[in-house]
């Protein structure tokens, strides 16, 4: 694959995980204040190679991300991958399995972390509903 394609390649990639870029968010804009060069590097690597396998569906490897961003406890990463996770089709259901199932790796903590984290970024893209009824957090 030559520097064009793969260029292309990574940018369909973020395209599709993280939807059209935000201007002066993002991991890529705070690497790109340090170093334009290094930035383009990593990105071509993590979003072109790494991100853009097909061993594993998008779907998986977005889930594998919540899973060790939880027990990280890694939130604004976790809330970004918790977008790109929807965004390749795991359902809230799924995302909100990983993070109880993190509980066994990270404690009830992080597991509480998570889900906060996966509340707010289903109230941003306007898909959460309580099924309990629940009206105060």
């Amino acid at each position: 694959m030559d520097e064009k394609e793969l260029s292309d390649l990574t940018r369909r990639t973020a395209e599709r995980l993280f939807g059209a870029p935000e201007k002066g968010l993002g991991a890529y804009t705070l690497w790109r204040s340090f170093d334009t060069e290094l930035a383009r590097q990593f990105s071509l690597f993590f979003t072109g190679r790494l991100y853009a396998r097909e061993v594993i569906t998008q779907k998986e490897r977005e889930l594998c991300a919540v899973a060790a961003l939880t027990v990280r406890n890694f939130w604004d990463e976790l809330h970004i991958h918790c977008h790109a996770a929807r965004n390749v089709g795991a359902t809230r259901e799924e995302i909100a399995e990983v993070i109880f199932q993190m509980a066994t790796y990270g404690g009830a903590p992080c597991t509480v972390e998570g889900l906060k984290t996966l509340r707010k970024v289903l109230e941003d893209r306007g898909e959460w509903h309580d099924p309990a009824g629940n009206t105060s957090t």
